[in-house]
């Protein structure tokens, strides 16, 4: 990738001119709107739920602003059928007046603003169940999750060393060489950043690694994914521009650069979903061009230590602790902004992930702190002992630069938002009772499933245990025309009753009765309404 001197004043063949006109005009991709990782709270039929009449249009309510890739309803076994969608972290989406009595199934994909995409099936009846298929099931292939994975991190590294490598020789080391091939390199750079685009539309539209034509890169256009990988193929562009070493273009086309390519990655990710969304993207930004500046800075530190000059050693020695500790400071900033608290970190993948990264920094400031405090001197004084010590540290630094990068790609799975539903679901409890027995009922949402667990606990009036014979509940909603659901409570394995598939996300207007079967001669009916 590296030359000596060359003469860059001649022009540029027409190769490269379709080249960076293609980079270009990547960069002038107009996305409709950025996408996150969205959390379905409840929807409007209730999974599950029997009504008199088709409603006019079904709700879904997310943790989130969302969009709509596509919607659809199936009645029984007919076909299905396209539904028009509104988008926002209400989605409705409009039901024909023609469909037919019968078990309904409505299929939705969703993407927010992380680029993650989010799919499902909400299931109710109109007038009776009818028999019915299970309902399909986006493809969640592995091999697309795990592609999806490889170009994210090879493309952060290729920013890395592109990139990063090359503000390091234009400000540490002006004299070293410049690159070979800035053709192949903007090659490299679109075909990188546009497959990432496109497994991204294949993601959004729940289909599997294979090829789909053109239109997952249509789909996938209208996300933040295709901005940032107009931006990072600019910044390519930018520092494969010839210029001779004597141009005052020569660092500035390198810092700006360094600009867009950080920048890119404001418009993917999680720093888009959290309450200060401009503190969180301007961390990301930091964060980002001092991550891209050190990684790409190793290897020719590395080609330095061996046999070239020692004033980049000691220059980079000199400046690398300001952007390390920007580094780490917006990360902590991050990750302060994006946990819901320091409570919730075990209890994710977000968390777990977190947790492995920062072990991994961690590992690395040692290493910083040993080059620079006890190698980077001696090796420039030409020590040849230090220098191999610091050249076998350099590589161990460049494999925990690709630890850490991989690491924080998986992220791309695992949204920081959906970390206070995990750590503490909205639970709703309400005590009802009679003369004889009482009964403490909590409903406790099933995020991954879209309905609600009933536990209960039965006590007397002196608030000693009940073990019935038998128990069943029954759930309605008559202001929105849900007749009586009725589920059978079992025993619990940790003690109480319990029953599963209960559509009660939104406690409001929802009314139950608890019928108790004491012994063989005593029934008791428990009813309440449920009130948030």
């Amino acid at each position: 990738m590296w030359l000596g001197n060359r003469n860059w004043a001649t022009p540029l063949s027409f190769k490269k001119a379709a080249c960076a006109l293609l980079v270009a005009g990547m960069g002038f991709l107009a996305p409709s709107g950025a996408y996150a990782h969205a959390v379905l709270l409840n929807a409007s039929p209730a999974n599950d739920t029997v009504v008199e009449a088709a409603p006019a249009n079904v709700q879904l309510r997310f943790s989130e602003p969302v969009s709509v890739v596509r919607a659809s309803i199936k009645i029984g076994e007919g076909t299905s059928i396209d539904l028009p969608a509104t988008s926002g972290s209400e989605v409705d989406l409009a039901i024909p007046q023609s469909i037919s009595n019968g078990t309904a199934i409505v299929s939705y994909r969703v993407v927010s603003e992380d680029g993650h995409p989010v799919g499902g099936s909400i299931v109710f009846h109109v007038g009776a169940p009818s028999a019915i298929s299970a309902p399909a099931v986006a493809d969640t292939s592995v091999l697309l999750q795990g592609a999806i994975w490889s170009i994210h991190t090879v493309s952060i590294l290729y920013l890395a060393v592109l990139i990063g490598g090359t503000l390091f020789t234009r400000w540490l080391y002006p004299t070293m060489s410049l690159i070979r091939r800035p053709d192949l390199v903007i090659v490299l750079g679109v075909l990188l950043f546009s497959s990432g685009v496109y497994l991204q539309g294949l993601d959004e539209m729940g289909l599997g690694l294979a090829f789909a034509g053109l239109e997952p890169l249509l789909v996938a256009s209208r996300s933040g994914a295709a901005i940032a990988a107009g931006m990072a193929s600019v910044a390519v562009l930018l520092v494969s521009i010839p210029v001779c070493r004597a141009s005052p273009a020569y660092l500035p086309l390198a810092v700006l650069a360094m600009g867009a390519a950080s920048a890119s990655f404001a418009f993917t990710g999680h720093c888009n979903v959290v309450a200060t969304p401009w503190l969180a993207r301007a961390c990301i930004v930091l964060h980002g061009a001092t991550l891209l500046f050190w990684i790409g800075s190793l290897p020719p530190l590395w080609r330095l230590s061996r046999t070239g000059p020692t004033d980049p050693l000691a220059g980079f020695s000199r400046v690398i602790p300001l952007p390390f500790f920007v580094l780490l400071t917006a990360g902590a900033a991050l990750a302060w902004l994006e946990l819901p608290g320091v409570q919730t970190i075990p209890l994710s993948l977000y968390g777990r992930l977190l947790v492995l990264k920062v072990a991994l920094v961690g590992i690395l400031c040692v290493l910083a702190i040993y080059n620079r405090f006890w190698l980077t001197r001696p090796a420039a004084a030409g020590d040849q002992t230090a220098r191999r010590k610091l050249r076998r540290s350099i590589v161990a630094e460049v494999a925990l630069a690709v630890a850490i990068v991989a690491t924080a790609s998986l992220w791309r799975f695992a949204g920081p938002d959906q970390l206070q539903y995990a750590a503490g679901p909205q639970a709703f409890s309400i005590h009802l009772h009679s003369g004889e027995v009482m009964a403490q009922l909590k409903l406790v949402p099933d995020l991954a499933a879209g309905t609600a667990k009933a536990e209960v606990d039965f006590l007397t009036p002196d608030f000693d245990p009940i073990d019935p014979q038998g128990a069943t509940l029954r759930a309605w909603n008559p202001d929105a025309g849900v007749e009586p659901i009725k589920y059978d409570l079992k025993k619990s394995s940790k003690g109480g009753w319990e029953a599963s598939g209960l559509p009660t996300f939104d406690p409001t207007g929802w009314k139950v009765d608890i019928e108790v079967l004491i012994d063989d001669f005593t029934m008791k009916h428990l009813e309440g309404e449920l009130r948030p």
